[in-house]
């Protein structure tokens, strides 16, 4: 992380964090927008009030790292340091974060760093461990806030954990326990010659679910809530989310090696974009390693099944395995065929679309067990040689993928905006006249000069006090998949257009246009005639529309319902976080008192 560091923004692919993010409707999904960073980007817009916003994302970056390692160090159930340190390494340093972090997936990384403490508190919650429960609801709620799919992640492997057998014993009452002992008398002593007391402890103690669903419908019902800011106006949106069958086959998982799919995924790869594979992954040389990695981690499962709760073992393990799975089902036979019906036609089922993010909770399985796989492996060495081997497993990660180094060895950096984009947000805010702006080039992502030519979402769509209105067509090798913004789709067929813009934008709504200077966009100096040239910058130009624009009414989720489930979830996650603190407060003032007595 260090390049990324310096003062300035990093900008890549979908991670556009702007100087002040404007509190919009739109931050609560009450706009025609999917909510498909609610409520993570009012969250930004609220903490950049208080500190820089550069510095946010730099924080919120550098503790992706911190937590991610922390939280497999101590989900790890070993004393022994080196252990967890290679379990740290595995899982804050593997294809899956690289890919993930070229793609500005900084919200589905944050639900990552989040699994493991999520886990932590499903498996307490299993024993019964006091505070189990508030760190449940919080743990879910910062998956749930950073990213819809790392939350539905989250609370699946915390389902999993909960409900997976074998379950707690069922202490049943007076009555219940009399018949089952009297049943036990009639069937006589059991094989081996066992005595009715030993009968009927065994028909006391008899694993049952029923103990488990109490706790198995409050994860869930926590799990609803803590994702509630983002489910309800997304089910609610007029016309659902829709989700075409373009993109199903353009996000499926593929390989990046001859492992295939399923091997790629196993390595914690097989992201769809070819441009965000790591370089070396899938070279004789990453196999050769990487087969090493999971051989150690293999080694490490008996541990990992021995040490954990009944049933928390088996329920990570539930829970890759299902991840997995869905990540590489496009790619398995008699599942490929069934992708596409339910990614399209199911609500709900575009989260399946770009699988490969399932792929998490397998990471963590292969973290822990790795860390567990050391500890079992070094003992056995000589001491001389069990040093240097323990050195140089809790490294492998690093020296697999030396390539997440240095900013992604020099593929991100932190850099300034142009001075134009401030000057064209102060112009347009001091109009007192409505209407949005439109963005040219027609493009979704564009490479910018100022931005070392890195692909970026457009940034307009968060730097204006104005919506921006600009092309949602996902442009890809190949294919087009076609945008869920119906402004866009609205405004496309005019920007397809020949002819100049300025007569039909007052109809559509458009106060301004922006010409973001990247791609093609001088091409488009001869379709702005009849336009007012208000800006020209070295990055961009702005126009304004003559006409006075009409009043464009796009449909969007009912507030009522959308604002109820913000307020159920903010309050469900005060109610937890507030007794934390308070205990925490008291915490360090009473070591307070007692290191002033102990100076006294």
């Amino acid at each position: 992380m260090a390049p990324l560091l310096a003062r300035g923004y990093v900008l890549t692919y979908d991670m556009v964090f702007v100087p002040r993010l404007e509190l919009t409707r739109n931050l609560l999904g009450l706009d025609t927008a999917v909510a498909r960073a609610v409520p993570g980007d009012l969250l930004v817009a609220l903490a950049s009030r208080l500190v820089p916003a550069d510095l946010v994302q730099k924080l919120i970056l550098l503790g992706i790292v911190v937590a991610a390692g922390t939280g497999a160090a101590r989900l790890t159930p070993t004393q022994r340091p080196a252990a967890r340190a290679a379990a740290a390494a595995l899982y804050a340093w593997n294809p899956f974060v690289y890919e993930r972090l070229v793609m500005g997936h900084w919200g589905l990384l944050v639900a990552y760093a989040a699994l493991p403490f999520v886990a932590r508190a499903a498996t307490d919650l299993r024993t019964g461990t006091p505070g189990s429960v508030r760190r449940l609801v919080l743990t879910l709620a910062i998956a749930a806030a950073a990213s819809p799919p790392g939350g539905l992640i989250a609370a699946a492997v915390a389902l999993c954990v909960t409900a997976a057998p074998p379950w707690p014993e069922d202490r049943r009452g007076p009555a219940r326990r009399g018949a089952a002992l009297r049943d036990a008398r009639v069937r006589g002593p059991a094989p081996g010659g066992a005595p009715d007391g030993a009968a009927s402890a065994r028909v006391r103690a008899r694993p049952s679910f029923r103990t488990t669903l109490p706790r198995v419908g409050m994860v869930v019902g926590v799990a609803l809530l803590v994702n509630a800011p983002w489910l309800v106006p997304s089910v609610l949106r007029p016309g659902g989310v829709p989700v075409r069958a373009e993109g199903v086959a353009a996000f499926a998982s593929r390989p990046d090696g001859p492992l295939g799919t399923v091997g790629s995924l196993v390595g914690l790869g097989g992201i769809w974009n070819a441009f965000a594979v790591p370089p070396g992954v899938g070279s004789w040389p990453w196999l050769g390693g990487l087969a090493v990695v999971l051989a150690v981690a293999v080694a490490g499962l008996p541990a990992l099944w021995r040490r954990l709760p009944a049933g928390a073992a088996s329920g990570l393990l539930l829970a890759a395995g299902l991840g997995l799975v869905l990540a590489a089902a496009d790619a398995l036979p008699g599942l490929g065929s069934l992708v596409d019906p339910v990614v399209v036609h199911v609500p709900g089922g575009g989260l399946v679309r770009d699988a490969q993010k399932f792929v998490a909770p397998l990471a963590l399985v292969e973290a822990v067990a790795f860390g567990l796989g050391v500890e079992r492996l070094v003992p056995a060495l000589p001491p001389r040689w069990g040093r240097a081997a323990t050195a140089g497993l809790v490294a492998a990660p690093v020296l697999l993928l030396p390539a997440l180094a240095w900013g992604t060895a020099g593929r991100l950096a932190a850099v300034p905006y142009p001075d134009g984009l401030a000057r064209a947000r102060a112009v347009m805010a001091a109009d007192p006249v409505p209407g949005a702006v439109l963005v040219l080039p027609w493009h979704l992502y564009l490479g910018f000069p100022w931005n070392g030519d890195r692909v970026v979402l457009d940034p307009a769509q968060r730097w204006f006090t104005r919506r921006a209105v600009g092309n949602d067509d996902l442009e890809l090798a190949g294919t087009t998949v076609p945008g869920e913004d119906p402004y866009g789709a609205r405004l496309g067929p005019v920007v397809a257009g020949a002819g100049p813009l300025a007569p039909a934008l007052p109809g559509e709504g458009i106060r301004y246009v922006l010409v973001l200077k990247a791609a093609d966009w001088a091409s488009w100096g001869p379709r702005l005639a009849g336009l007012d040239p208000v800006l020209d910058r070295p990055a961009l130009a702005l126009y304004r529309v003559p006409a006075r624009p009409a009043e464009v009414r796009l449909p969007a989720p009912p507030a009522p319902p959308v604002l109820l489930a913000d307020l159920l979830a903010t309050g469900l996650v005060l109610g937890a976080a507030v007794p934390a603190l308070h205990a925490g407060v008291g915490q360090l003032l009473s070591s307070g008192r007692n290191h002033q007595g102990g100076r006294g």
